[in-house]
């Protein structure tokens, strides 16, 4: 709890909400008007800076080549909510989740892997297999965001994190999204990528207007 209440202390380079949105602007495609604000603040208050920068990999072991190089885990995130909304759609169409559950998961896709490398006074140059659970427990201590948020966090890495093991439906899914999303032959198209990752990445796939919907 005492390490939570740390990063607080941390500088975030971001001064407001319109920054978040160009550089997220996924978050519109979450139909919770309080939940969306909630992510935002997240991101303003609690994300470090290295999020936007460092790969999603280090080694390039559990990525494609695009997520094991600069903004490789801001890439992966986008990838992961992307893949997320997709199977979501059908999940709540069968009445395996609610809608609610369904914003919830989209919240969780953007956070999920923003403490990837730890606590940022740690200055690791490598993954941590406990960022799920470091990332869990500023959702906890530091927001007012949903409990399932913080549990969808917690158990998203399954039986290679630190965190506990999905056991709700959505959980399963949103666990499943991720390593979907990490698979080095799967690179879904992404919700209108930030010029910094075409720059790096110009192969990077959109997403049209047209195929919003399923969002």
């Amino acid at each position: 709890m005492e390490k939570a209440r740390r990063i607080t202390e941390v500088r975030n380079s971001l001064d407001s909400a319109e920054e978040v949105y160009e550089r997220l602007p996924e978050i519109d495609a979450i139909y919770d008007e309080e939940l969306r604000s909630q992510t935002v603040t997240f991101f303003l208050k609690c994300c470090p800076d290295y999020f936007w920068e460092e790969p999603a990999s280090a080694t390039g072991k559990y990525h494609p080549p695009d997520e094991s190089g600069k903004h490789g885990t801001w890439l992966h995130t986008k990838r992961v909510f992307a893949t997320y909304a997709n199977l979501s759609e059908s999940f709540a169409e069968m009445q395996l989740i609610t809608e609610e559950e369904r914003n919830q998961g989209k919240a969780a896709a953007l956070i999920h892997d923003t403490f990837n490398y730890g606590w940022p006074s740690s200055n690791r140059d490598m993954t941590t297999s406990e960022h799920d659970v470091i990332a869990a427990s500023v959702v906890n201590y530091l927001t007012d965001l949903p409990r399932e948020i913080c549990h969808l966090v917690h158990s998203h890495m399954g039986p290679w994190g630190e965190g506990k093991t999905p056991e709700t439906k959505n959980e399963l899914l949103f666990h499943m999204s991720d390593m979907a999303s990490a698979d080095r032959n799967h690179r879904p198209a992404v919700y209108f990528p930030h010029d910094d990752i075409l720059s790096k990445h110009p192969d990077v796939k959109s997403i049209s207007v047209e195929d919003t919907e399923y969002i």
